[in-house]
């Protein structure tokens, strides 16, 4: 009986070797699965890097806004205490051909009667000159950038707010030993300093995207002393 009995496991495998070898060599149909395979792939990576540089692109797009904007109020801080410097020494705004680019509160652009000149504002509560001198107090409100003002066209615009702090006596000076001497640093006009706050707003861009810099400031103008910081 032995000698008559059949092993089938023997006889299964050769037949599921057989099969799994004829669907290894039938290539038909795989060349065209591997390519759609390889342009699945490269559109995935394609897609992400033009993603990536569509938001690259953008991010650097703001970040130039936003530096000219930054740039524009940190040149209205450096041109104020020139301005500033200016009124003081003259008691007056700058005429219009002094400074034909930059606005003043407290004169208005006389079209009529004189094309190339500033007129006095006569309507305005407190002008410019009023606040740097000191003769009014200041009625603007803290939002309030129309002091000074430059318009620069698609470069960009420049609003400055100037108000006036307090003025205050320094230590060491003349007016504190009580001398009667001139001169920088002992006399009495020497030994005085006024503090002002300047309030620079940078603003580049078209409406309704604009972008707005504002940057604050303290300066303390010094009597008798070029520069005065």
């Amino acid at each position: 009986m032995e000698g008559n009995r059949t092993d089938y496991s023997k006889k299964k495998t050769p037949r599921l070797r057989r099969l799994f070898m004829l669907m290894v060599k039938d290539e038909r149909g795989t060349a065209l699965i591997f390519a759609l395979g390889i342009m699945v792939i490269l559109a995935v990576i394609g897609a992400s890097a033009l993603m990536t540089s569509s938001v690259d692109i953008k991010v650097s797009g703001t970040t130039k806004v936003v530096r000219e904007a930054f740039y524009l109020a940190d040149g209205g801080i450096e041109m104020s205490p020139k301005v500033l410097g200016r009124i003081i020494t003259t008691r007056a705004l700058p005429t219009f051909a002094e400074t034909p680019a930059v606005l003043y509160d407290g004169l208005l652009y006389d079209d009529i009667a004189s094309p190339s000149a500033y007129v006095t504002d006569t309507g305005q509560a407190v002008t410019l000159l009023d606040k740097v001198m000191g003769y009014q107090t200041s009625d603007d409100s803290s939002g309030d950038t129309s002091d000074v003002a430059l318009d620069r066209g698609s470069q960009g615009n420049i609003a400055i707010d100037v108000t006036r702090v307090r003025t205050m006596y320094l230590s060491g000076g003349g007016t504190e030993f009580a001398s009667g001497t001139e001169g920088v640093g002992v006399g009495g006009a020497a030994g005085t300093a006024v503090i002002y706050d300047f309030t620079s707003t940078g603003t580049t861009g078209s409406a309704p995207n604009t972008t707005e810099s504002q940057i604050v400031a303290r300066y303390r103008k010094v009597m008798g002393v070029a520069g005065g910081r």
